[in-house]
């Protein structure tokens, strides 16, 4: 009777016990004549019925629940039947695949615990990487919004200068212009190495003057003709 059928169609070996104890001595003795018997019966059909009602690998884990719905489900078929009996405990001692198919099964366990052990591994290796990921994103929009940000200011900045020269430009064009020269040129002429003095009468250029190097070279200007 240990023998039972699942509801995924595979067979299982299921052990159990019963304790019970009487509550009624007159329906004990005489509302069933083998007491023994019609409990090992009725909690034989009760446990194959629950049992068919669950798949193969929930039963194997989930023996106290089991127990629990047997208990109540037999409690309720003894008190129809009016056997004057109390359950007391309904334990399950043994779940197990048949002897038959135990190597399979423990192979099929086995590989269980393995892609168990490869997704926990593929969990951390994600756990890892993808925060990680996120944050060098997250950093990488954050620059690129501080960029934007500084390009606008930028381009304020100097549409505002432009601005503001034009309007200086149109009272006093000649001073804005010359001014803006000396200040070009006075930007400018500090980073220059070398100048070279043009004739506009002339069709060569000038001897070099180094200016930069804090010194000067000069050679006999070439004659007019």
């Amino acid at each position: 009777e240990s023998l039972m059928l699942t509801a995924d169609k595979n067979v299982i070996n299921v052990a159990w016990i019963v304790q019970y104890r009487v509550r009624d001595p007159q329906r004990y003795l005489f509302q069933i004549k083998n007491v023994t018997q019609a409990v090992r019966d009725i909690s034989e059909s009760v446990t194959r019925r629950i049992v068919g009602n669950m798949d193969f690998d929930y039963v194997l884990s989930n023996r106290d629940l089991l127990a629990v719905e047997v208990k109540a489900e037999l409690q309720k078929e003894l008190k129809a039947l009016q056997a004057g009996l109390s359950i007391g405990t309904v334990q399950f001692q043994d779940i197990n695949p048949p002897d038959q198919v135990k190597p399979a099964f423990n192979e099929v366990n086995e590989a269980d615990q393995d892609m168990k052990r490869l997704v926990n591994e593929a969990e951390a290796i994600y756990n890892q990487k993808i925060p990680r990921a996120r944050g060098y994103a997250l950093q990488i929009v954050e620059e690129a919004h501080g960029y934007a940000v500084g390009r606008i200011n930028d381009a304020r900045g100097e549409s505002q200068r432009f601005l503001s020269i034009l309007t200086e430009y149109k009272h006093a064009p000649e001073v804005t212009k010359k001014r803006m020269y000396l200040e070009t040129m006075q930007e400018v002429l500090p980073t220059v190495e070398s100048i070279y003095i043009m004739d506009k009468d002339q069709q060569t250029p000038l001897p070099l003057l180094n200016l930069s190097r804090g010194g000067s070279s000069s050679a006999p200007l070439p004659a007019k003709q």
